[in-house]
């Protein structure tokens, strides 16, 4: 026969994983508490059609950036390149 508490554990850790999209590492009640708001904050988001989090807004920003420098430096050379057509 399974440990009751450990099934109660698997439960609990795989309705936290369902919410968080990972398995949690601690199943400790002040852990559990914020891994609850967390999850509750994700749908509140979801709900309100914002974007899921920090690192889902700038996980693309280095691109931008490495684009806009290669935009300045282009532009930078076209706006020189006529000084050097008589050299």
């Amino acid at each position: 026969m399974a440990d009751p508490s450990r099934e109660a554990s698997k439960r609990l850790r795989a309705e936290l994983a369902q919410g968080l999209g990972y398995y949690p590492a601690s199943l400790a009640p002040e852990d559990v508490a914020r891994y609850r708001e967390q999850i509750a904050d994700r749908k509140a988001r979801e709900e309100a059609g914002t974007r899921e989090c920090a690192y889902h807004e700038h996980r693309w920003d280095h691109f931008r950036e490495e684009k806009r420098r290669a935009d300045v430096e282009a532009q930078g050379r076209a706006d020189v390149a006529d000084l050097y057509e008589d050299l």
